[in-house]
């Protein structure tokens, strides 16, 4: 290659390095989004390759990851797009061993809080949450009732002692859930108003269904309880026309928002880097610019300081 075409091709490239991503993603948005705010990532997936940490998939024993997607990616992202704080979540890859989260939450302790998950026909779950919040520090759980859609143990008598042990340790429980299982989490919020619940990916309303705004609409109850935070995520996979932006979510989002509040909204990515639907600057613009219905102080609650009210997060040096 001769001189002049190196020379050529270098000043095509970007300048890497000399402009952060986020200014640049802060440059293509309205002028009153423009301001830099406290950005908490609420829902933080990563996994990687070692054997340490093998996968036990509850649903799919033999289900196997593409891609390492490891916390190292994670935490460059948070600097690349100054994300003070994130929300570890275990994947289903693991199972009901939280140990490759209990890792990342030792090794990145100024990064991130963690929740686990816990078999929910486990007898001794009540000391398997003591487990992971006493010994390994975490602050909540996670259940995905979404994979078994008949299963009514969600707000069954023999877990009212997990939801007394997790007011009493001040824990949120996230929810992966559909529409129609929302009643017996409604039945929980008011039952034990001490746990904070957070319900994942918008609820998951089915765009398929001839008309699923009935069955969505049943979330809707659960903006009576201060207890409860819906969480503005994947849109990529509440989307039928699986193409950026996703105008099909967005009437979802805004009914959220008009039924619950911006004080009863998170912000969450779900997937982290490499295995992205959306790469981080997409999902920052979803949220500032095709989400036009939040306000600038709409949008300080959502990106980061609602997350405040949920969990304890280490104070920065």
């Amino acid at each position: 290659m001769k001189r002049r075409d190196i020379i050529k091709g270098m000043a095509a490239m970007p300048l890497l390095g000399l402009i952060n991503p986020i200014d640049s993603v802060l440059a293509s948005m309205p002028e009153k989004f423009k301001k830099k705010r406290l950005v908490i990532d609420t829902h933080v997936e990563t996994w990687n390759f070692d054997t340490r940490f093998p996968f036990k998939h509850p649903e799919n024993p033999n289900a196997k990851a593409a891609i390492e997607a490891p916390i190292e990616n994670q935490v460059k992202q948070m600097k690349d797009f100054n994300i003070t704080y994130g929300v570890l979540i275990n994947p289903r890859y693991y199972g009901w061993d939280n140990s490759y989260k209990a890792h990342c939450l030792k090794t990145y302790p100024n990064h991130f809080v963690a929740h686990g998950l816990l078999n929910p026909h486990d007898p001794k779950i009540v000391d398997n949450l003591r487990y992971w919040v006493n010994e390994h520090g975490f602050q909540g759980m996670r259940f995905s009732p979404i994979y078994h859609p008949k299963e009514t143990w969600l707000n069954s008598e023999a877990h009212y002692p997990l939801w007394k042990e997790a007011e009493k340790l001040g824990l949120c429980f996230n929810y992966y859930i559909l529409p129609h299982q929302m009643p017996m989490l409604e039945d929980m919020a008011e039952r034990f108003p001490g746990v904070k619940i957070v319900v994942d990916h918008a609820g998951k309303p089915d765009l398929k269904a001839a008309d699923c705004w009935p069955e969505f609409k049943k979330m809707f109850k659960l903006s009576h309880f201060k207890n409860v935070w819906i969480s503005n995520s994947e849109p990529y996979e509440m989307s039928e026309i699986k193409k950026y932006p996703y105008e099909d979510t967005l009437p979802f989002y805004k009914a959220i928002y008009e039924e619950f509040g911006a004080k009863q909204i998170i912000w969450g990515t779900g997937y982290p880097f490499p295995r992205w639907e959306l790469p981080m600057d997409k999902e920052l613009e979803f949220m500032y610019k095709y989400c036009d219905f939040y306000t600038e102080k709409d949008l300080d609650l959502i990106m980061g300081k609602n997350a405040l009210e949920i969990w304890k997060f280490p104070k920065k040096a």
